[in-house]
């Protein structure tokens, strides 16, 4: 799932749609015939979307494939066209195009499913991808369920200028935009705090393994499940995801 775009900006749309319509290909309905000239219709119709929601996207990575340093990272690549297709009333090539590619991204399920939440755009997984401030983690059990990560280093600048207040605002609205994550498995799996002691000892100026940063990350913690338990609320969870910290 990686598109090699060419030097030539003039040729990039072109050739996005020609990568696209190869694509959605083996994800069509195996019972349903679909003409070249549609696929490369519909292929042309995502290219535009993508084009507009990122205008700059073909200037990124000249001649280099898109990866987290140069373009679009290749799992909002792949969630983007499949929002497009869904966007278009193609929603069984959408989810077939996600299970397909899925695995060797390492997109567990509930990513897949999060595509199509309405209270998450497309530009927010831009932001949470690109800076990996969210993450999967390869520790996912089968027994535990999925366990994604927060990168709170990722989404907060740890120096004494981050107010406390303002720094959990930051992190309580990126639950609410990740919350989709666990709709699907109505809230059972983790959630991972990475870089929660650095947050705390930048904040207060003071060393990371002292006992006021593990106080104030230790509430950062108690903060995170507290929302968790209220979006457990919300939105019908059955379960409510285990918070973890990951950098004792």
């Amino acid at each position: 799932m990686i598109w090699n775009p060419p030097a030539a900006d003039k040729h990039t749309e072109q050739a996005l749609a020609a990568y696209i319509a190869d694509e959605i290909g083996p994800a069509e309905d195996d019972d349903r015939t679909t003409s070249t000239a549609y696929r490369r219709e519909l292929a042309e119709a995502i290219t535009a979307f993508i084009r507009r929601q990122h205008p700059a996207f073909a200037a990124s990575s000249p001649g280099g494939a898109i990866n987290r340093d140069a373009g679009l990272p290749t799992e909002y690549l792949l969630l983007l066209i499949g929002r497009a297709l869904w966007s278009v009333g193609e929603d069984q090539a959408a989810r077939r195009l996600l299970e397909i590619h899925a695995p060797a991204l390492n997109l567990p399920a509930t990513f897949v499913e999060a595509v199509w939440a309405k209270d998450v755009s497309m530009l927010h997984w831009h932001i949470l991808l690109s800076t990996r401030a969210v993450r999967i983690s390869p520790l996912t059990g089968a027994l535990s369920g999925t366990l994604w990560v927060l990168d709170l280093e990722r989404m907060v600048l740890p120096a004494p200028t981050s107010l406390e207040l303002l720094a959990l605002n930051v992190v309580r609205t990126v639950i609410d935009r990740v919350a989709s994550l666990w709709d699907h498995c109505q809230g059972r799996g983790l959630l991972g705090l990475r870089h929660a002691n650095t947050l705390a000892a930048g904040m207060l100026g003071c060393p990371r393994h002292g006992a006021k940063s593990r106080a104030l990350a230790a509430d950062i913690r108690e903060q995170v499940r507290q929302r968790l338990l209220t979006l457990k609320t919300a939105r019908g969870w059955n379960d409510t995801p285990q918070v973890i910290m990951l950098d004792l």
